[in-house]
């Protein structure tokens, strides 16, 4: 398939006759996969036996949204018992290779399924069970939300964009405080999804690891109700954090970086964060335990700064390029929140109004990232997890606090005079 030609959408034809015959769900569930053969069993087993819990009066279609997966996840999924208020369908969705594409197919289905809710779960999630589906889904069936976003822990090694950048950057600018604006776990009214494939972005990085930042950020500012899934704790399978991790990053930091022009008329007058509203009780679980990062994190920030010395020097601060200096010579770094914040705000105003190439600004972060989550792991070695939580909520308000910089730069940015390479 030629990724530069326009897809009208992610189904298929034969996908489409197959939604039309099946008639009407009120709940529309979807996994986006790619290899999930070790998982996929448990997840919808957890997810058919949601629904029968606490929706028995309901009927639920699960729609599988593959990647082109070579080994037996389809064919596994598909011999799943599920009971008979719950069926299934897997599909190879059409467009661009990534998460947002197979979300897009999943929420025409639920759009063509007439559905009253539709949900989204990762299909690789080990720590899932029956009660997620009804913290997801409940908000909107009962009319109180158009948009459900998850609230879980993590074990602190777990290398997520979402802690250092996302959270922070998202609360700080648009006063909203939605923990996991990443978190993959999501459910949606009607309005919501149509508004959402009723945009024309499905050949941009939404279509990709894009989705959830474009999501969450359209949600806050188009004014809907927002609600949060207690669902516990999450786990995934371990994987190596910095393996392949560079598209990821790229690709949603780039997508937060880019709204944020989109809303520049928005956020330079909101000045506090007000918290969104929790489905349910609240009750934070200790996340299992994954093998130390910090050591790899390091050594992905030394060699990123020599890849990206040139860009470095010329996106940030005089005051910034000395914290990042000090850092590379220490025996113990620490990486103070309050320079990252600044950083991540130098980042975002050269990605926007700089000259050069805006990927290479967004990749040029990665090592920073690296080096600022490694400190944080230094920082907290001892601690329980829930001093974690402490330190991301520290960290958020330190972006709050230096707002005026952020605006300040923005407003008076000159750009770079050479290029970024």
């Amino acid at each position: 398939m030629n990724e530069l030609l326009y897809i009208d959408s992610a189904l298929d034809r034969a996908a489409k006759r197959r939604f039309e015959h099946l008639g009407h769900a009120d709940i529309v569930i979807g996994l986006p996969t790619y290899k999930n053969t070790r998982t996929i069993a448990h997840v919808l087993n957890a997810l058919a036996a949601g629904v029968v819990e606490h929706f028995p009066d309901k009927r639920a279609h699960i729609v599988v949204a593959d990647g082109g997966s070579t080994d037996d996840t389809l064919a596994i999924a598909g011999g799943v018992a599920l009971p008979p208020a719950v069926t299934l369908s897997t599909l190879q969705y059409q467009g661009l290779t990534g998460k947002g594409s197979a979300i897009r197919a999943i929420m025409e289905a639920a759009a063509m399924l007439t559905a009253s809710a539709c949900a989204v779960v990762d299909a690789d999630v080990r720590s899932i069970n029956p009660t997620w589906i009804e913290r997801l889904v409940g908000p909107i069936l009962a009319g109180e939300a158009e948009y459900v976003s998850p609230i879980y822990t993590r074990d602190r090694h777990e290398v997520t964009i979402n802690d250092m950048i996302a959270y922070p950057f998202t609360r700080m600018l648009y006063g909203v405080d939605l923990r996991q604006p990443l978190g993959s776990e999501i459910a949606m009214s009607p309005r919501a999804w149509q508004t959402f494939l009723d945009k024309d972005v499905w050949e941009t990085d939404v279509a990709r690891f894009g989705i959830h930042m474009w999501m969450v950020t359209l949600a806050i500012n188009s004014g809907w109700r927002l609600y949060q899934a207690p669902l516990g704790t999450k786990t995934h399978d371990y994987k190596d954090p910095t393996v392949g991790f560079e598209p990821k990053f790229m690709q949603v930091t780039g997508t937060l970086f880019r709204l944020m022009s989109f809303y520049r008329r928005v956020w330079p007058d909101v000045k506090g964060a007000y918290r969104v509203p929790v489905w349910g009780s609240l009750t934070q679980l200790p996340p299992e335990p994954i093998p130390t990062t910090r050591q790899t994190l390091w050594d992905g920030f030394l060699k990123g700064l020599k890849r990206y010395r040139r860009n470095l020097s010329a996106i940030l601060s005089e005051e910034q390029q000395a914290v990042v200096a000090e850092l590379s010579t220490s025996d113990q770094p620490r990486f103070p929140p309050d320079a990252w914040a600044r950083i991540v705000m130098d980042f975002a105003v050269v990605y926007n109004r700089g000259e050069g190439d805006p990927d290479k600004v967004a990749l040029s972060l990665l090592p920073l990232y690296y080096a600022r989550k490694a400190s944080l792991l230094q920082e907290l070695e001892g601690q329980p997890w829930t001093a974690v939580e402490e330190a991301i909520a520290r960290q958020a308000d330190m972006f709050l606090t230096n707002k005026p910089y952020l605006y300040q730069r923005w407003s008076s940015y000159m750009p770079w005079q050479s290029a970024i390479g």
